[in-house]
């Protein structure tokens, strides 16, 4: 087979044949742009990018820089905070008060015979403890320990008077009950003698005055049940006496006062154990010599869940419920304004069951505090509700600092200081949320 000569208009077999290209129709230019930037903006030269990488860091520098001064600035707060009151962190830093968490051991002070009762004076700037053994008084203290003075019923020695539990009226009247005089003495901020109750409708200034005629003035009479008369003086301060009243009927034990002023006290009767309610009246009168209050009372000795064995103290909650340490029955006895009995707490296991509850002291949250004299612990329940609830126990038994031995009142402070006689070790332990 003879080959094609290969001429220059022969097509070469490995190019393609030259083609006119389709019309372009011309390009629309972007909206929004005027047509000399339509294309693309031209690329940042490297002085420019090297500018913004360092403006970057500059402001990355600048926001750790502000971090780090005000963490700094808290640590300040924290530490001047610290050296002028020192506190326990979370003492000083705020948490939520939805949050339920035990209370930290602060401090214990001692200068006290057996503490009982405590109860703080109006101010909060007082304590008045009662003392179960030694010479028992009762004792002022500053909020830090500081003994500030003692106390006792005229006429008394130590082994004629048993002082128990405290409280104090808003005008800083301090009301004492006695086991063994079988009644209330009654003293002013100071610890001076005011008067006695002596029963629900009796004072020893008005027994003086309905046998004598005029009213006699504090601290010019005395009361022992183990004598058998009564001391005063008469308005030309000759001293006088009269035949001691009959023996009381009621055994005082338990004494505080409600928000509306009521005072509230357990009585341990001999069979007929029960609260008694009197009228703000009582704290209301600054003369006794005639002692009319208003007084009604609920429940009664036994083991049926609407009785009490050796009711110890009473509270009124914030539903105006009454709350009763029911000490023999090991148990919280709650009933309505009424004085109807609603329910128990405190009686099953785990770590809410009572065993021997005595002090009561409830928190600005109706945190209920119940001192358990025999388990050794403080328990806490939320009382905010209907029904309720356990919330946590703090403190174990033994003598170290923060343990109890046979702890037996509490009081707490709006601050959130709390303040328990630890009887068995002779002293008053101090904590706080």
């Amino acid at each position: 087979m003879t080959p094609t000569p290969w001429t220059d208009d022969t097509p070469h077999p490995l190019v393609p044949e030259e083609t006119t290209p389709p019309p372009v129709a011309d390009a629309a230019e972007p909206e929004g742009l005027p047509p000399a930037e339509a294309g693309l903006a031209p690329l940042p030269s490297q002085a420019e990018v090297k500018s913004e990488d360092e403006a970057r860091q500059r402001r990355r520098l600048w926001a750790v820089l502000l971090a780090l001064l005000l963490a700094l600035c808290g640590v300040g707060f924290l530490f001047s905070r610290y050296v002028r009151r020192p506190e326990p962190l979370p003492e000083m830093l705020p948490v939520p008060v939805e949050v339920n968490y035990p209370p930290h051991f602060l401090f214990a002070f001692y200068d006290v015979n057996g503490p009982l009762g405590i109860a703080l004076s109006p101010s909060e700037d007082r304590l008045y403890v009662t003392e179960g053994e030694g010479d028992r008084l009762v004792k002022i203290f500053d909020t830090e320990g500081n003994l500030l003075r003692a106390f006792a019923p005229p006429r008394t020695t130590a082994a004629e008077r048993a002082p128990v539990y405290v409280a104090v009226d808003a005008r800083g009247r301090v009301y004492v009950t006695d086991r063994l005089q079988h009644a209330i003495f009654v003293y002013d901020a100071e610890g001076n003698y005011l008067d006695t109750i002596l029963g629900p409708d009796l004072t020893l200034s008005e027994y003086i005055a309905k046998h004598t005629g005029f009213k006699p003035r504090p601290g010019t009479f005395a009361y022992d049940w183990f004598e058998e008369e009564v001391h005063y003086q008469d308005p030309q301060g000759r001293r006088r006496t009269l035949p001691r009243p009959d023996r009381p009927t009621w055994a005082p034990l338990g004494v505080a006062f409600d928000a509306q002023g009521r005072l509230l006290v357990t009585d341990v009767a001999l069979g007929a154990h029960r609260v008694l309610v009197f009228s703000p009246q009582v704290a209301a009168q600054d003369d006794w010599s005639d002692f009319q209050p208003e007084v009604w009372s609920f429940g009664e000795f036994g083991e049926a869940e609407d009785q009490l064995q050796f009711p110890n103290m009473v509270v009124v909650d914030a539903l105006g419920r009454f709350v009763v340490s029911d000490g023999n029955n090991g148990r919280l006895s709650v009933w309505d304004a009424q004085g109807v009995w609603q329910m128990l707490v405190g009686t099953g296991g785990g770590g809410g069951g009572l065993n021997l509850p005595r002090g009561l002291a409830l928190d600005a949250r109706q945190r209920l505090h119940v001192v358990d004299a025999v388990g050794q612990v403080v328990r806490v329940y939320d009382f905010s509700e209907a029904q309720p609830e356990f919330l946590f126990a703090f403190g174990t038994a033994g003598t170290l600092s923060g343990q109890f031995h046979y702890p037996n009142d509490i009081a707490i402070a709006s601050d959130g200081r709390l303040y328990i006689t630890d009887r068995a070790n002779d002293r008053v332990q101090v904590w706080s949320y």
